[in-house]
C-alpha cells in the first residue's frame, strides 16, 4: 500500500544519543497516549525505564536533563527521550501543550519512574 506519508523521524538513538534499545524481559506492552500540559506545569524530575516517544501537536516543550542539558520540542517535532536518565519537561510557553506519547514497555511495569534532579 503507497499512502502519502511525511517521515518524523528516523534515528538509532535516543535525545542524549543513548543507542535504542527495546526490553528484553517481560510482556512487551506498546501504550499510546494524549498528553497535555498547561503554561507553567511541570512533569517533574522523572526517568524512563524503556523508550518512550512524544510528538508534539501544539505548543512547545523545553526538556532539562539531570546533566545540565536543555532542549526545546515545539509542534511538529518527535522527541524520543533519554532511558535510565532523569529529566523534566517544561511548558514555558503562553500556549497549552498538546502531545501524543508512544510507549515500548513492558506489561505491569510503569513506564515513569520519578526522580530527584
Amino acid at each position: 500500500m503507497n499512502l502519502p506519508a511525511t517521515q518524523l523521524l528516523v534515528t538509532t538513538a535516543n535525545s542524549v544519543g543513548q543507542p535504542i534499545a527495546y526490553p528484553r524481559e517481560g510482556t512487551p506492552e506498546v501504550t499510546a497516549l494524549l498528553a497535555e500540559m498547561a503554561p507553567s506545569e511541570k512533569t517533574g524530575w522523572h526517568s524512563h525505564p524503556v523508550p518512550l516517544m512524544g510528538y508534539i501537536l501544539e505548543g512547545e516543550l523545553t526538556v532539562y536533563q539531570v546533566t545540565g542539558e536543555k532542549r526545546v520540542v515545539r509542534a511538529g517535532e518527535v522527541s524520543l527521550e533519554s532511558v535510565g536518565v532523569a529529566h523534566n519537561g517544561v511548558n514555558e510557553g503562553s500556549v497549552p501543550v498538546k502531545m501524543v506519547v508512544f510507549v515500548v514497555g513492558l506489561k505491569d511495569v510503569p513506564f515513569t519512574v520519578e526522580e530527584k534532579p
